[in-house]
């Protein structure tokens, strides 16, 4: 079973199902939509990747100190072939879309044959992270977002 959990709701996907077409499109897009306008929750960093992405899964290992340098932010993992586990020292601080949410959010932002590994800081103005997101880019990539906080 797959499931989402954030502060506002818990989205269970049972077994055999998938989300397909708008809803999941709709649902990936509400789910990396940044709430602290409302001062509710910091803004999230999308990494788009998939399982047999190399270079995905060397990010996924760097993930800890990837999560520390892009504080206040939360980092969301979308892995387009199937869900990867959040690692157990960083559970409830990084959330987890359903692959084909992510594959909907992958094709709607980047167009279709994107590139993996990729990042996206929804809703802040900042062009799409090509490649894998190391800690010491998170500086440069913030600096090319329009007019956000960082």
């Amino acid at each position: 079973m797959t499931s989402l959990s954030t502060t506002i709701a818990r989205f269970v996907v049972p077994p055999g199902r998938w989300l397909a077409g708008a809803f999941a499109l709709s649902l990936a897009l509400s789910l990396a939509m940044p709430t602290s306008a409302l001062g509710a929750e910091p803004h999230r960093i999308v990494l788009l990747g998939a399982r047999w992405c190399a270079p995905c899964m060397a990010e996924y290992a760097n993930l800890p100190a990837l999560v520390r340098a892009a504080a206040p932010d939360r980092v969301v993992l979308a892995w387009i072939d199937r869900p990867i586990a959040v690692p157990a020292g960083l559970q409830g601080q990084v959330d987890s879309l359903p692959a084909p949410a992510a594959r909907a959010l992958a094709e709607h932002e980047l167009g279709v044959g994107f590139g993996l590994p990729a990042a996206l800081a929804p809703g802040r103005g900042c062009p799409p992270w090509r490649g894998p997101l190391h800690p010491t880019d998170l500086a440069t990539w913030r600096s090319h977002c329009a007019g956000a906080a960082h």
